[in-house]
């Protein structure tokens, strides 16, 4: 594979572009890294409206009815439900751990088996999070793509 990057001061925005000569499953995952940092999570923080890159969530819970997102520094609170969530980042690195959390796989530091057959995961900003038995497939799946 060739990469090759070129400098352009009169773009508006940038532009990559990938050619192949069969579609391959790497191919269609790149592609799926690439488009996913157009998505982007309104949240409030003090009754301010901030647009939230997906790479910089770690996960997203849901509290007595309210929905909050978290990155490494941040906790954001947002209109929209989980499954609402969910159902527009399929496809992405996010992936639902339990009932009332999503958690973006990029932002795992470490993962270890915790009684009751569950998992525990350290992420990278030094949180603990618990895996349901019924998720750990989900996210067993999502980190090997």
């Amino acid at each position: 594979m060739k990469l090759m990057l070129q400098h352009k001061k009169e773009l508006q925005e940038t532009e990559i572009e990938i050619k192949y000569s069969n579609m391959t499953e790497r191919i269609t995952k790149l592609i799926q890294h690439i488009r996913q940092y157009d998505f982007m999570l309104e949240g409030f923080k003090e009754d301010k409206l901030y647009q939230i890159p997906l790479e910089q969530v770690c996960y997203i819970e849901t509290i007595d009815r309210k929905t909050f997102i978290y990155s490494d520094r941040n906790m954001y609170e947002t209109k929209k439900t989980i499954q609402e969530i969910e159902s527009v980042l399929e496809g992405t690195t996010i992936v639902r751990i339990s009932k009332s959390q999503l958690l973006n796989i990029t932002a795992i530091n470490s993962v270890k088996p915790y009684p009751n057959h569950r998992i525990m995961v350290e992420l990278m900003n030094g949180e603990h999070l618990l895996v349901s038995r019924k998720y750990i497939t989900d996210l067993k799946e999502k980190i090997r793509r």
